[in-house]
């Protein structure tokens, strides 16, 4: 079975899409698609008629490119907040051989989130922090022998309300929703290593209205926030000081400036036409000082929430998020972080644009839950493969809760 997945990420200026295939464990990028995002501001649907026409551009500009109709999802939701409890559960293993089998890891998957969040919070995930079959501790219990299977998670909850007005605005576009993630999780994935995983890590995701901060601590992710601060504030200083249009000002921050003065040359400059239609040259030092005392204010905000979230060392802090492609952005980086902070660069052929993080991590994130419970799947019929192939062979000639009721904990239903 060919393992192909397809992930949407909404953010309040671009709408995110990644279609991708799974081949010996490693990510293959079949389609990547970055449309405007309207109708959604910092986390918040604000109109739905206009989010909805949004997705279906970025649906169909995808489709159009695989030659099939994208028409199942994981869905991401940028939580402001997440709630995290930990919860331990044990079953007994029935099976006459005694073997862990794929329904013996969903049942205890189930049994560890029962009861654990109220009528208003929806659940997002359980993140297996240790499985034990036995007494013998694992991280993949299937096909190992015992009389018990014991798990000992984390359960990650956020608002109901979120959740469900997000998820029936997108069955407008009629797309099945087949899982659900939220950013700071899935973000890990695109970095996620046995060094790592061992350590006190910090992801902070720099998004155009919100950054996202989660904390993992060996692995595991344990605590996170969004704060109201990320590329807008950028934009909002060159456009104020330049007099120019927010599209404008995207364009001379992401083309011209530099994140610090300090390899910025004072004797370039860029010719553009303002908002009161004169034409005006912005010399790139002053441009880069202006943006490089703005970022610094803005990473100095994120620096005191980590603080807020965690009182343990922290090794190492990942930097991803559309920002982290402003060139020169390492020097104001170190300057606030000093030497744990490192650029979560995205190795992925196809999609390596940072923007992309939080869409190629919800695919790492699904495709490690199958692994785990012992399932294959794939969001496309064999008749939609073929379309795909050929089309790709002529261009080189030429249950109770929505999570419960979705592909990750009811595979068997």
């Amino acid at each position: 079975m060919r393992k192909i997945y397809s992930a949407l990420d909404i953010g309040s200026n671009y709408i995110k899409l990644v279609v991708g295939e799974f081949l010996n464990g490693k990510l293959n990028i079949l389609c990547a698609v970055k449309g405007e995002s309207r109708g959604f501001r910092k986390n918040q649907i604000t109109d739905k008629e206009k989010l909805v026409n949004s997705v279906n551009k970025v649906l169909d500009e995808a489709s159009t490119k695989l030659n099939f109709k994208i028409t199942k999802l994981i869905v991401n939701i940028p939580a402001d907040y997440n709630d995290f409890k930990l919860s331990e559960t044990q079953i007994k293993i029935e099976n006459e051989d005694g073997k862990v089998a794929s329904k013996d890891i969903l049942k205890v998957l189930q049994n560890s989130s029962k009861d654990k969040y109220g009528d208003n919070e929806e659940l997002l995930a359980c993140i297996p922090v240790m499985f034990q079959v036995g007494d013998e501790e694992t991280e993949y219990p299937l096909g190992k022998r015992g009389k018990t299977l014991s798990l000992k998670s984390i359960v990650v909850t956020t608002d109901k309300l979120k959740v469900y007005d997000l998820v029936r605005t997108l069955e407008k576009c009629e797309v099945e929703i087949v899982d659900i993630t939220t950013t700071g999780l899935v973000d890990y994935y695109n970095f996620k290593n046995h060094t790592l995983d061992n350590k006190n890590t910090v992801v902070v995701n720099i998004g155009s209205t919100t950054t996202n901060i989660s904390v993992f601590g060996k692995g595991i992710y344990m605590n996170n926030t969004s704060i109201d601060v990320g590329g807008e504030d950028i934009d909002r200083e060159i456009a104020g000081k330049y007099r120019l249009g927010r599209k404008d000002a995207i364009f001379v921050k992401e083309t011209f400036a530099l994140a610090s003065e300090k390899n910025a040359s004072n004797k370039d400059y860029l010719t553009v036409i303002n908002s009161e239609n004169n034409e005006i040259e912005i010399n790139q030092y002053e441009l880069s000082s202006l943006v490089n005392k703005r970022l610094e204010e803005m990473l100095k905000n994120i620096k005191k929430n980590i603080n807020y979230l965690t009182k343990k060392e922290i090794s190492y802090i990942i930097i991803t998020g559309g920002l982290a492609e402003l060139s020169d952005i390492s020097i104001p980086l170190n300057k606030i972080f000093g030497s744990k902070v490192q650029i979560g660069y995205i190795n992925d052929i196809g999609a390596r644009d940072a923007s992309y993080s939080t869409a190629i991590g919800m695919l790492k994130y699904f495709n490690e839950k199958l692994e785990i419970r012992g399932k294959e799947y794939t969001m496309l019929s064999e008749d939609e493969i073929d379309l795909m192939v050929n089309n790709n062979e002529s261009s080189l000639s030429n249950g109770d809760t929505i999570l419960g009721r979705v592909f990750s904990y009811f595979f068997d239903n």
